[in-house]
């Protein structure tokens, strides 16, 4: 006898109406989700940006016990375009379902796609993975819904993602007799160089301590054109991190501090780490001690800790900068979704 279709309500709910238990056990049934979509995440980019947007994300519970069946985080900003949500500075955005069976309907995604698409408010969903099964499947719903109401969905490429498949990959320099006779030379070369100088390089034990150094070091590099200027903004971007650095789970964040006599901290590097990768989030470092290359300390350091966990990806995250394909990296594409009023 066919069990009978369940009735799904979709309500709007902003974060603080979704639990920690309720997130962690649909984030739990999603393998494919990126570190991104941990909660603390999402808390903290709340705390410090809630005056840049409206939180207008939407629940689907069982009408009958109310279990949570999916949470699609989504924001309204100031151009009246609903965005997916806490995405400003953060590289994928979130999507939590209940998993569904092969064969079955899809009636968790396509009720909160319905309701999105209802709401005749224009759509611009970012930071969409391919590779997150969570978003794949919210993405075909909402390209149903769409065209069900003709209105025109168009799905596309935001910007590509380098990263480095370790799939089989056991030592560094396994991975660097994969490149270019060139590249792995001037990799060595810089190695070399920076331990003739003395540099070490630890991993923080204390990141709400060792936050200062970082935005130091992030200030050092990127000066007005960084997160941390000498505004309102850059303050909330202050916020945030101080937020994440004192609520993330214990070892998803990892900070890289690169130091030697002569500059001291002169250089850091911010991961975070899920069972799909470890992602290259942010750097900074002292004009000074260029000479050093603490990029590319930071990154060896970096590929060195993920293939130690046996991590199958090293994730340099949203940009084409030239230096990640220099170190072995290629494009996964990060997608966005736009529908039209």
């Amino acid at each position: 006898m066919p069990t009978p279709a369940r009735s799904i309500a979709i309500s709007a709910t902003p974060l603080a109406g979704v639990n920690a238990a309720e997130w962690e056990r649909l984030l739990t049934a999603n393998t494919t989700a990126s570190a991104f979509s941990n909660r603390a995440v999402h808390a903290a980019w709340w705390s410090a940006h809630s005056d840049t947007a409206e939180d207008v994300s939407l629940a689907a519970r069982d009408a009958a016990s109310n279990e949570l069946l999916g949470y699609l985080p989504l924001m309204k900003r100031p151009d009246g375009v609903i965005y997916s949500g806490a995405t400003f500075h953060i590289d994928y955005a979130t999507v939590l379902l209940a998993p569904t069976s092969p064969g079955t309907e899809d009636d968790v995604a396509a009720a909160l796609a319905a309701a999105l698409i209802n709401s005749n408010t224009p759509l611009n969903l970012l930071r969409l993975r391919n590779e997150d099964a969570a978003h794949a499947r919210m993405i075909s719903a909402i390209t149903r819904a769409a065209n069900a109401n003709n209105r025109t969905a168009t799905f596309g490429i935001e910007e590509p993602a380098p990263f480095i498949d370790l799939v089989g990959i056991s030592t560094f320099d396994e991975h660097l007799e994969r490149l270019d006779k060139k590249e792995r030379h001037e990799i060595r070369r810089k190695l070399r160089r920076a331990e003739a100088a003395g540099v070490q390089i630890s991993v923080s034990t204390d990141l709400v301590t060792d936050l200062p150094e970082f935005i130091r070091l992030h200030r050092a590099r990127w000066g007005e054109s960084g997160l941390f200027t000498a505004t309102d903004k850059g303050a909330s971007e202050e916020r945030f991190m101080r937020e994440i650095f004192s609520s993330a789970p214990a070892g998803m964040i990892t900070l890289l501090l690169a130091r030697n006599e002569e500059f001291g901290t002169f250089a850091a590097g911010l991961f975070l780490r899920d069972a799909n990768a470890l992602r290259y989030w942010n750097a900074g470092g002292d004009i000074a001690a260029r000479a050093l290359s603490p990029g590319v300390l930071l990154f060896a350091h970096g590929l060195t800790m993920a293939i130690s966990e046996a991590l199958p990806r090293l994730d340099f995250l949203r940009g084409n900068e030239a230096y990640k394909y220099e170190c072995g990296a290629v494009d996964a594409q990060v997608m966005q979704l736009q529908v039209p009023a």
